[in-house]
């Protein structure tokens, strides 16, 4: 191998070893990403949950009130495509409401703030709340759907 290409790898790993390194401060976060979906209803109610990463079935799960959903992953840029869309479902008085979300995509924003490290969802009874890092505070994203069919 030349000197100069093996020179322009050895740059392109200190220049990606230096990024991983930002914080979500500087709007910029490659590493270790954690999804966490907590169910906070209104009611009390328990909130089915089924996710995938990718089309990688993550398993069905049943939430009591104030319990979570977690996925970690390494999210590299475009090396690797990260898809996680949850199912979700819960009594509200005599009706089940279900909705089909997207909760993570990184060739994407799905929330109006982007997340960094950290990726938390909150499932009300109106919809999902994301937690703005920067704010620190939880912005109203997405109504459950009208359409109650998965």
């Amino acid at each position: 191998m030349s000197s100069s290409k093996f020179n322009f790898k050895i740059h392109v790993f200190f220049l990606v070893a230096s990024l991983a390194r930002f914080e979500p401060s500087l709007g910029l976060y490659l590493g270790q990403r954690h999804v966490n979906i907590v169910n906070k209803l209104e009611n009390h109610e328990t909130l089915m949950i089924h996710c995938w990463q990718n089309s990688d079935d993550m398993g069905k799960r049943y939430l009591k009130y104030d319990e979570e959903f977690q996925s970690a992953f390494i999210d590299l840029f475009t090396f690797q495509h990260v898809n996680i869309e949850c199912d979700m479902e819960f009594k509200d008085g005599d009706m089940t409401r279900r909705g089909h979300f997207l909760v993570y995509d990184s060739s994407h924003d799905v929330r109006t703030r982007e997340c960094y490290k950290w990726c938390n969802w909150s499932v009300g009874t109106y919809g999902l709340y994301a937690y703005d890092e920067v704010d620190h505070k939880w912005d109203y994203e997405i109504p459950w759907p009208s359409n109650n069919r998965f």
